[in-house]
């Protein structure tokens, strides 16, 4: 197995080697792919995620397909100024230099993508691998097993085999893959398994970008629309049965609105799914057994707000809200994953920003409240992947706004001009003239003038002070003396010199 992978990335290595994917034109093709490829996959995609979740094509739509597609429509629109080289400031002593950054690919990479959205979270990465120029290996989740069968079908049908392959199967697949010498591994998926990549990849020093999870805090405070809060929230935490790494996972609430959040998000759960959400095609079941099972045992039929029912033989959990929990309650330790929430009260807000920042960093925090002050103080104290103030999971529309987790909750970042930058190499690059070398020896053996040594030392050092608008100008004049000075000793020298 290892053998036919490293097989594979070879291929891809030649191809990469022989510069097929740098033109903007190549680029662009594929992504054309990709347009025509979702648009024929569509049928039997949704087909496949019903089979894989019961998830309706409506929803598979809204927050798998049309999302990614978004994404790519965003790339293709950018890329030509993506890929332009990146001009840069130069200091005084190399003012008639240019200085650029250019964005290389950084090779051959590894997607491996997650099972709760398939389509996005392989496509996503892969839009930027092929924005970025880079040759890539894409491995669906086996979990979703439907979803996965039909994605390698259109994958290979619709992009360019020498430049992207597509491989299925177990975990056994994945530590094959992990095994070899890649440029850049992507991996979506629980922070256990991240782990796992990223000790394999640090055996190659490989980088890597680990879109992770955690326990996505909540925080609702007096001043909010209850309501519409309630709304919101129970949107965020239902989409996809909950199984979403950005979904709330705890709700802490003002004391003195407890009791009406649980009571309007009862309401909304209501409105969304029926009296009895097992019986709605809005609402997905959850992905196999051995999550059924793990997520079943969170439920303390004494905490039980509302909801709570559960049928083994369809892997059905309805939505539920959990009340009368403490933080050192079982299900206040891992991420949750489910449609699960428990909602705890505080009346000091510091006991809630301290316990928040007392567990690992997770990957958004949720603020609902019209208080500026607070709003201000949870930016400056709560330290997240993202911040989303007065709604859940709309950040991940925005593709100006890159998408990632900080410490436990992941590395790197994606989306939009992110997902180029997460597979281009910023390369520096200085271009001097060949000419004019009387200038710059000023800079050469031997150090006897104690003028040149300081003339040196004022163009082409910065020097550690208070900005002000005086300052800026006084440096400006004697900056532009010296360069003057440095510029007609050097002509001067040249005259001589001819």
């Amino acid at each position: 197995m290892a053998a036919e992978f490293t097989d594979i990335r070879d291929e891809l290595q030649e191809s990469f080697d022989s510069g097929v994917t740098l033109p903007y034109e190549y680029r662009m093709s594929q992504l054309k792919q990709i347009a025509k490829m979702i648009k024929a996959m569509e049928k039997e995609y949704f087909d496949a995620v019903y089979k894989d979740m019961r998830k309706h094509p409506m929803e598979t739509n809204g927050t798998d397909l049309r999302f990614t597609e978004s994404d790519l429509g965003y790339a293709m629109k950018h890329l030509k100024s993506w890929m332009s080289d990146e001009y840069v400031k130069t200091d005084i002593a190399n003012k008639l230099d240019s200085a650029y950054i250019q964005h290389e690919p950084k090779g051959v990479v590894l997607i491996l993508g997650a099972w709760n959205y398939p389509i996005m979270l392989c496509l996503m990465p892969l839009i930027g691998a092929i924005c970025a120029g880079c040759c890539a290996v894409v491995k669906p989740s086996e979990v979703c097993e439907a979803a996965s069968v039909v994605m390698k079908k259109y994958f290979d049908l619709y992009l360019d085999p020498k430049c992207y392959r597509t491989v299925t199967g177990d975990a056994k697949v994945a530590t094959a893959l992990l095994k070899i010498r890649w440029d850049h591994i992507f991996f979506t998926g629980s922070v256990g398994v991240g782990k796992i990549v990223a000790r394999a990849a640090a055996e190659h020093l490989t980088p890597v970008t680990l879109e992770l999870g955690g326990k996505c805090p909540v925080i609702v405070d007096e001043t909010t629309n209850i309501d519409t809060a309630a709304k919101r929230i129970m949107w965020g935490k239902c989409v996809n049965a909950g199984q979403t790494c950005i979904a709330p996972d705890y709700v802490f609430c003002h004391k003195s609105k407890r009791e009406k959040l649980i009571e309007r998000m009862k309401v909304h759960v209501e409105t969304m799914y029926g009296d009895d959400p097992e019986k709605s095609e809005s609402f997905a079941r959850i992905i196999n057994p051995r999550h059924f099972n793990r997520l079943v045992k969170l439920i303390n039929p004494d905490n039980v707000a509302f909801g709570g029912a559960v049928n083994e033989e369809t892997c059905y959990i309805s939505p539920t809200v959990l009340q009368n929990i403490t933080t050192d309650s079982d299900i206040m330790e891992d991420e949750i994953f489910g449609p699960i929430l428990p909602v705890l009260d505080y009346e000091d807000i510091n006991t809630v920003i301290k316990y928040i920042r007392s567990r690992e960093k997770p990957l958004v925090c949720y603020l609902f409240s019209n208080n500026s002050k607070l709003v201000t103080e949870v930016k400056s104290k709560v330290s997240s992947g993202t911040l989303d103030i007065n709604d859940c999971l709309m950040h991940m529309m925005v593709p100006t706004l890159p998408f990632g987790g900080v410490g436990n909750s992941g590395i790197g970042s994606y989306h939009g001009k992110a997902s180029f930058e997460t597979f281009s190499h910023n390369k520096s690059v200085l271009h001097k003239p060949i000419g004019m070398e009387s200038v710059n020896n000023l800079r050469y053996p031997p150090y006897d003038a104690e003028w040149k040594q300081n003339l040196v030392f004022h163009l082409a050092y910065y020097k550690p002070s208070i900005p002000s608008f005086a300052r800026g100008m006084a440096k400006y004049t004697v900056y532009s003396t010296f360069a003057a000075t440095a510029f007609a000793y050097a002509y001067a020298w040249n005259y001589n010199d001819h």
